[in-house]
């Protein structure tokens, strides 16, 4: 999932392709899966420090985004 992400870093990435990414195609998804999967990694984020987010996209999916670098 966070392949997806990271390929897409700054654009929106479907919740279809989101779920395609983390689970098979005879797994059963309960509804909010895809939802405590994004808490997770927020939360591993967080605790990580790390200099990105994510932002959710109601109704179509999620984006990554990170700082963007100043030219100096």
């Amino acid at each position: 999932m966070h392949g997806c992400l990271l390929r897409r870093t700054g654009h929106v990435v479907a919740k279809p392709a989101l779920e395609g990414a983390l689970y098979s195609m005879d797994a059963e998804v309960t509804p909010n899966a895809l939802e405590a999967c994004m808490s997770r990694l927020r939360k591993r984020l967080s605790t990580a420090a790390a200099d990105v987010h994510i932002r959710t996209v109601h109704g179509v999916g999620y984006a990554l985004f990170a700082p963007v670098a100043a030219d100096g």
